[in-house]
């Protein structure tokens, strides 16, 4: 995926479907100022050679992620109901996007725990060794298997094995463009039977909210690439997504992405629908 500014490339790995919707490299050689709508997702970033960052944030007042002015290269986050505000002069970034399930699966900590949060992922071992073979291996399709090698590798060795590949029996497509591969997927954890306490905690630990919350945050979403690729009306779509009314659905959007469905409509968009172009 290309446009004047930016170009994306897109690999599904196929080893860890449920775990991993996609791992892409993201590369810049312009300035930009984005705003990425909260995908509910959990993705470790790894920034490149010639990544140049002014800030990258979810929460500014926890803290600015600043790879070119530390020694970090690698961020892990989960923006599950706030914007990622991101500036750059250049950027080249690989990152897997993965359900919110991979926070126990692949980083050994509750979902929850990093909820609108980012960090530096030291549970990763090597992580230096991760970063010179990313910049030594000379196409996308290497860095990605290599990635997706990774994760695997983590997977099979977590405690949480075999509660992770049950959990992700039930998948569901929310999102998906045949040209591109992009794609994305969303668990489907209504087939559990448990007290109400007991399934609020499974879906605190592995979805990292309320599973209400979790697919409120679903149909937000749907909402967002149906007003992208679509000429629908926003009381059309309101109506198809099963909000009460048009002002229930604007008021639901406006909570996820700062701003109501007419404004994104209008919006400036980058290369997927949850990028907003900023000035």
């Amino acid at each position: 995926m290309i446009d004047q500014e930016h170009s994306l490339d897109i690999y599904i790995p196929k080893s860890l479907i449920g775990i991993v919707d996609v791992i892409v490299q993201h590369q810049s050689s312009n300035s930009a100022n984005l705003l990425c709508l909260p995908n509910a997702k959990v993705e470790v970033f790894f920034f490149l050679e010639g990544s140049k960052l002014n800030h990258f944030h979810i929460n500014s007042s926890v803290s600015n992620f600043l790879p070119n002015d530390s020694n970090n290269f690698a961020v892990a986050f989960s923006s599950q109901t706030h914007p990622i505000k991101a500036k750059f002069k250049k950027l080249n970034a690989i990152s897997a996007v993965m359900n919110p399930i991979a926070a126990k699966a692949i980083m050994d900590t509750p979902a929850w725990t990093i909820k609108d949060l980012h960090m530096e992922p030291t549970m990763f071992k090597s992580l230096n060794q991760i970063q010179d073979s990313l910049n030594t291996l000379p196409t996308f399709k290497q860095r990605a298997l290599f990635v997706e090698k990774f994760i695997y590798k983590r997977l099979l060795g977590s405690k949480y094995l075999n509660e992770t590949l049950e959990k992700i029996k039930s998948l569901d497509t929310l999102y998906a463009d045949i040209n591109s591969l992009f794609h994305e997927t969303q668990l489907n954890f209504s087939r559990y039977h448990y007290s109400r306490s007991h399934f609020n905690r499974i879906c605190k630990d592995w979805l990292g909210v309320s599973y209400n919350e979790y697919l409120i945050h679903k149909k937000f979403r749907k909402a967002m690439y149906t007003i992208s690729h679509s000429n629908k009306s926003l009381t059309e779509i309101a109506h198809d997504l099963d909000f009460y009314d048009q002002a229930h659905f604007t008021r639901t959007f406006k909570r996820f992405a700062g701003i109501n469905p007419n404004a994104y409509r209008k919006s400036n968009k980058g290369i997927v629908p949850e990028m907003i172009l900023l000035k």
